[in-house]
């Protein structure tokens, strides 16, 4: 039976929160001299109004969360955190369409970076800093921030945890969840203050650096710039970008392990992290090869001097660009820079496979996660053997550790409904007249929470609101259940889910 004074009391709880967000954009507004009041006041005092309530109505509760208490407080709490931070993007009148207003949020929240604006430096700068504040919160999850700041929420932590947390194994560090979010938030703000630092000394000023400092940690691609990470021209900070935004994609406990606990041979013997190195090292080399042939003149090549060093410095530019191109696409952070609809086709597949793929499990990317096309591969290679030996034992393997049957079961099962998914998003855009690479490209942007989609109708480079309401809405929908990662977002909807028993 779901209990629905500890829904309210969790969602009120949560519901402070977001209000205190609002509140540091607030001061923001005041500092750089924008109307403050007109932006923030009715969002503010409303979630605390809507919150307060919530949290009288169930302050009695029984601190007892079974599992579908917490799956649908993950899934309202999302809904509920993107209707209330739409607001500021309606009532500064920076769009008239509420399709977009939620859309925004709901991309800034899961880490998507896709944006309805087409010149976003028209926003206000406490809008843009509110943008890239729902990024860096929802990068590790809404819920994970709240078990880590307020441990005395006494809101079932287990189970809200494990609703919300992505790919196919919690990765505990401690036997308290609450610990163990204590730490890898803690991290995660030293690896973002870093890298705010280090793009500040490359030539970024504080507050670009700041902003994309939260968008790169968080793997969500905002920028407060409409050229994106392009707009700076500068080597120096492609790499500081390309850094972070790996160290973002790879698990974080296995980032505490390697950088806290030294334990570097137990780190590069994970069984995924391997496997993503290998799939991002030839992304990489491949995206590299095809950006040198669409865009270096290799008639110029000459033995002299000045040949040479031309040679190489275009050589440079495309194996960074293809860098760039790979991490920032198979982390999902979806950083812009050049528009891969010019690039050589082939590269096209490429970036399909890349997106489909994304980083690893417990990490900030999208995707459908490394470790769940490994349980794939492995469940293919002993269907091989076992046609050669049919009465052999062939457990699932992940290092030296048996995987459970329900773990990969999960997976699979995960694998089915994002294809199926992805399959009804195309189905709904070609009912909308989209071309098939429209249909795909933009519905595999919202799925994989990537944000630059592959396709004519927006582009790498575009903005979403050449689309039309219903469509904005759908894609809204997908990004939801690509950060839920499916289940959490859907299982309301199953009856069986509202009966008692």
């Amino acid at each position: 039976m779901i209990n629905k004074r500890i829904i309210a009391k969790a969602v009120g709880g949560l519901l402070a929160l977001e209000s205190a967000l609002m509140m540091v954009c607030f001061a923001v507004s005041l500092y750089f001299g924008e109307p403050a009041w007109r932006i923030w006041t009715a969002p503010i005092v409303s979630a605390l109004a809507v919150g307060a309530g919530l949290w009288f109505y169930g302050r009695q509760a029984q601190h007892q969360v079974g599992r579908r208490d917490g799956y649908f407080i993950v899934g309202s709490t999302w809904i509920i955190f993107s209707v209330f931070g739409m607001l500021p993007f309606l009532l500064s009148h920076s769009t008239d369409r509420l399709s977009i207003a939620f859309f925004e949020t709901v991309s800034g929240f899961t880490t998507t970076g896709a944006t309805g604006f087409s010149k976003v430096e028209i926003l206000p700068n406490s809008l843009l800093f509110w943008r890239s504040l729902t990024h860096w919160i929802g990068g590790m999850g809404i819920i994970f921030f709240t078990v880590a700041v307020l441990p005395t929420l006494g809101i079932g932590e287990q189970k809200v945890f494990a609703a919300e947390a992505t790919g196919v194994k919690i990765s505990k560090l401690h036997p308290r969840i609450s610990t163990t979010a204590h730490w890898l938030w803690s991290l995660y703000f030293l690896l973002t203050a870093s890298c705010a630092v280090a793009y500040f000394l490359c030539g970024m000023s504080l507050w670009d650096a700041v902003n994309h400092a939260l968008a790169t940690l968080a793997t969500g691609g905002f920028s407060t710039h409409t050229e994106s990470i392009g707009w700076f021209n500068s080597p120096a900070i492609e790499y500081v970008a390309i850094l972070f935004m790996w160290t973002a994609s790879v698990n974080f406990s296995l980032t505490y392990l390697l950088l806290v606990k030294r334990r570097v041979r137990q780190v590069f013997r994970d069984t995924e992290l391997r496997a993503y190195i290998t799939v991002f090292l030839m992304a990489t080399v491949l995206l590299a090869i095809s950006y040198a042939l669409a865009n270096v003149d290799f008639s110029q090549f000459s033995l002299t001097r000045e040949g040479l060093l031309r040679f190489l410095s275009n050589a440079e530019e495309s194996v960074r660009s293809g860098l760039f191109q790979a991490v920032s696409l198979q982390t999902t952070t979806g950083f812009t820079k050049h528009d891969i609809m010019a690039w050589p086709s082939f590269c096209w597949m490429v970036v399909i496979l890349i997106c489909f793929c994304g980083g690893c499990s417990g990490s900030t990317s999208g995707g459908v996660k490394v470790v769940r096309l490994v349980f794939v591969a492995k469940i293919v290679h002993n269907e091989f053997l076992r046609i050669l030996h049919p009465r052999a034992v062939l457990p699932i393997r992940l290092g030296e550790e048996t995987v459970e049957h329900a773990v990969v079961r999960s997976a699979v099962a995960y694998l089915f409904l994002y294809v199926v998914l992805l399959f009804f998003g195309a189905t709904c855009m070609l009912l909308m007249d989209f071309s098939v690479l429209d249909a795909f490209g933009l519905t595999l942007s919202s799925l994989s929470n990537i944000g630059p989609a592959l396709g004519y109708a927006v582009g790498p480079l575009g903005a979403w609101d050449v689309l039309p309401d219903t469509a904005i809405w759908l894609q809204s929908f997908l990004m939801l259940a690509g950060r839920l990662e499916i289940f959490s977002l859907i299982l309301p909807f199953i009856p069986s889910f509202w009966r008692n028993r």
